[in-house]
């Protein structure tokens, strides 16, 4: 790969982890807005006309069908953005790493050689976080979804399972390095 589009992949990779730390915060701290103020997010509504909210694969409508704040809405949407965003600032965490390694800009890597043990393990972790999105969304909404129902409100949501084929493709990926790796270190010696 180009040195250049390697740095700049890096760099892009980096502010975009910053960045989902940054609304992991931000989701934390919604979350305890709404905890202390619970008309903060229905007057926020009203004035602005929109009620649904996205994060990662979950999508959550605050409105009942019949047109009634549901809170506990708010609540699902902050703790699976706060989750969301986490996981995701690690995958670009690690893909900023496996970038600077193979660019020769990583001090503790072994080699610049993408055929490592580091390499191949954060490759699988990016699997592994990619299919945890949509499995603790869907954990997230099941649960908030009887807990609104017990309370007799309704809560809508939609659950995406992309992350889970790109997490299967990611591990895939990991047992290749892995089996260069090893095909590496035979060579070596």
């Amino acid at each position: 790969m180009k040195k250049g589009l390697n740095i700049t992949l890096s760099v892009i990779s980096k502010i975009t982890e910053i960045l989902h730390w940054i609304v992991a915060a931000v989701s934390v701290l919604l979350l305890g807005i709404h905890a202390v103020d619970k008309n903060f997010f229905p007057e926020v509504i009203a004035e602005e006309g929109g009620a649904e909210f996205a994060s990662y694969g979950l999508e959550v409508c605050a409105l009942t069908p019949n047109g009634e704040f549901n809170g506990y809405a708010i609540t699902l949407f902050c703790i699976s953005a706060f989750i969301t965003c986490s996981l995701m600032a690690l995958v670009f965490r690690n893909l900023n790493i496996i970038l600077r390694t193979i660019s020769g800009r990583n001090k503790k890597a072994e080699s610049t050689s993408p055929f490592q043990i580091d390499i191949e393990r954060r490759v699988r972790e990016i699997g592994i976080f990619a299919i945890a999105i949509p499995v603790a969304s869907i954990f997230l909404s099941i649960v908030f979804t009887t807990i609104s129902t017990l309370n007799g409100l309704a809560l809508e949501t939609v659950t995406s399972f992309d992350g889970v084929v790109i997490g299967l493709v990611c591990l895939c990926l990991s047992h290749i390095f892995n089996y260069g790796t090893k095909l590496e270190e035979e060579v070596d010696g």
